[in-house]
């Protein structure tokens, strides 16, 4: 059954047994999740009279928020599907095989870590406009994004990637220091 799918109590309990998925990937992802849902609910708080200037950017941003949390979800499982594959081609000792699950295995954690980046300096920038009612929310969301991007980037390290993509990685993670950043800044 797909993680999205579970509850949360039984995905920690998941997380907690001594079984390779799901793991610290899936943990990543979820936590990007819950970011990007914190900060799509502190985007629709900023709508209404009081913002009808940024209403549309505000509601535009939830809906890709919460389209992100989603695929957030759903890279969880991408990321136990890779590391399966991963296990099977090594047990197996395919090279090819192992070669394209270590591929798998590397583009999973790397394209999360793209996206927490993405979003934790999205909502970065949106901060000084939203609803200083919800700039917790909005903080939150840019933490959990910021840390699950830095999960992913353990994740991705472990399945030594090459030196292009450890770059992008490393462009990434100066976005997710910047955001973090501009979340621990005190006011709007």
């Amino acid at each position: 059954m797909p993680l999205a799918d579970q509850r949360l109590s039984d995905i920690t309990k998941a997380l907690s047994e001594r079984t390779p998925t799901p793991g610290g990937g899936a943990a990543a992802a979820i936590a990007a999740a819950l970011g990007c849902a914190a900060g799509a609910m502190a985007a629709r708080y900023t709508t209404g009279t009081k913002y009808t200037a940024i209403e549309a950017e505000s509601l535009t941003l939830a809906e890709l928020l919460t389209q992100t949390a989603t695929a957030c979800l759903q890279t969880a499982d991408e990321d136990a599907i890779a590391y399966a594959a991963l296990t099977a081609a090594r047990k197996n000792k395919d090279p090819l095989a192992i070669a394209q699950a270590t591929a798998a295995a590397i583009a999973v954690p790397a394209q999360l870590l793209a996206l927490c980046a993405q979003h934790a300096a999205g909502l970065a920038a949106f901060r000084p406009r939203c609803n200083p009612y919800l700039m917790s929310d909005v903080n939150v969301g840019i933490h959990l994004l910021c840390g699950a991007g830095r999960a992913a980037w353990q994740t991705l390290l472990i399945n030594q990637p090459n030196d292009t993509t450890i770059t992008a990685a490393r462009t990434h993670l100066a976005a997710l220091q910047l955001a973090e950043q501009c979340a621990m800044e005190m006011g709007a």
